[in-house]
């Protein structure tokens, strides 16, 4: 009886064994594909994470850039050409990371939609950003006006200042001729004319005839002086007599010796009153 008992155990115990085995085997490959699972999900997170940072750092890259451009854009009237270029470089590099953006966007939602993952915080995220950029995309627009508004008031301000330059070109140019007209007539005003000659020398260059100045006197002949310059003239003869009509108390011809030294002017604004032509005749 006992050994039939024991013929019965055996087959039990083998069967109870394999059903353990291959219990196991299924906990381990349950357990294996959950270690997937839960792999697969950090690495998803990871490059959620990821994506969200780059989209993050060009937002932040963007708002440096606004920051310098309403700097440079506070005073309009004041923007050099220099400032404006930079202006402009600015806001098309926003525009370069503004499609960039984009584009990451459209990445990093597809990826949250083809992902198994239930993520509702990565969702919030998602929609912020995606928020975020649409409202980057409406200050960009106003950016470009207040580009294209800056541009007119300067070209306005640049025809305002070509304007004005025109006027003080003009206005320098009339000053100029007039202290040409005023210098040119100092000039004239202060400018005499004199020669000193024997009676035939005079004669031969034709200022006189006998002891008298002809009426149309060759005044080509004559030494130009300056009268503010002028107070004596130097005779150096025997003899000197003073043909042209100056006042007699306005001069005198001082001697040195026996000789004629120099003509003296004593008072230069009578003496020149009457004529700016000096005649000296020395015989």
């Amino acid at each position: 009886m006992n050994k039939y008992v024991v013929v019965l155990i055996i087959p039990l115990f083998f069967a109870c064994g394999r059903a353990d085995r291959e219990k196991a085997v299924k906990l381990q490959a349950k357990n294996d594909s959950l270690m997937t699972q839960a792999s697969q999900k950090d690495l998803a997170i990871n490059d959620f994470v990821k994506s969200v940072n780059d989209i993050q750092g060009l937002l932040d890259s963007i708002k440096i850039k606004e920051e310098i451009i309403s700097r440079s854009t506070q005073n309009v009237g004041e923007v050099k050409v220099s400032t404006r270029d930079q202006i402009r470089n600015d806001i098309a590099s926003i525009y370069s990371l503004m499609l960039k953006n984009k584009h990451e966007m459209e990445t990093l939602s597809g990826k949250l939609k083809s992902s198994r993952l239930k993520l509702t915080e990565l969702q919030k995220i998602v929609d912020h950003l995606q928020k975020e950029i649409a409202d980057k995309d409406n200050e960009l627009a106003a950016l470009r006006d207040k580009l294209a508004n800056m541009d007119r008031v300067i070209a306005s301000s640049t025809q305002k200042i070509d304007t004005l330059n025109n006027i003080v070109q003009k206005q320098s140019k009339d000053i100029a001729d007039k202290s040409q007209i005023i210098d040119d007539q100092t000039t004239a005003l202060n400018t005499a004319y004199y020669i000193l000659g024997t009676s035939k020398e005079l004669k031969n260059e034709k200022v006189i005839k006998g002891r008298r100045i002809l009426p149309d006197f060759n005044r080509s002949v004559f030494t130009k002086v300056d009268i503010r310059n002028v107070t004596q003239l130097p005779i150096q003869n025997k003899k000197a007599k003073v043909l042209s009509n100056h006042p007699s108390t306005s001069f005198k011809l001082k001697m040195q010796g026996k000789k004629v030294d120099t003509l003296q002017i004593t008072d230069g604004k009578a003496f020149w009153s009457n004529t700016k032509y000096l005649v000296v005749v020395t015989d």
